[in-house]
């Protein structure tokens, strides 16, 4: 029975230091990946309009979200002249993210996106 124990025991060793080691190529790999990617991720979030501010502006009418491409933000204003009398169209701005989600997004949709962007410690027991 100690021999199998003894057995068991080198035989969860060699698990712990193979499991230790592949946890080193999983972060070395997800480093790589990060730099390869830019380090700095930048998404955009737009949250939904809230009921009072409904009542105050016309919902999200100066947003558009290109449906071909979820990194584009448009934000246009109508341009008015200097005099204020006539309208003269709308002054587009384009931004690029490396992710926008418009207001219909939901949370997992988000989680997904970042997922692997984030590193979570395993749940192993504290050093004694």
């Amino acid at each position: 029975l100690q021999v199998q124990a003894a057995a068991q025991e080198q035989q969860l060793g060699q698990q712990e230091e193979r499991l230790h080691g592949l946890e080193m190529e999983r972060r070395r790999l997800h480093n790589l990946v990060q730099e390869l990617k830019g380090n700095i991720r930048v998404f955009c979030r737009v949250r939904p309009v809230l009921p009072e501010e409904e009542e105050r502006q016309k919902g999200l009418e100066h947003l558009h979200f290109p449906p071909q491409d979820n990194k584009m933000l448009v934000l246009s204003r109508p341009e008015e002249s200097h005099v204020g009398r006539e309208r003269r169209g709308d002054i587009r701005y384009d931004f690029s993210f490396d992710r926008v989600f418009p207001p219909s997004a939901s949370q997992q949709e988000i989680f997904e996106e970042i997922a692997l962007l984030v590193q979570v410690r395993g749940r192993d027991p504290p050093p004694p």
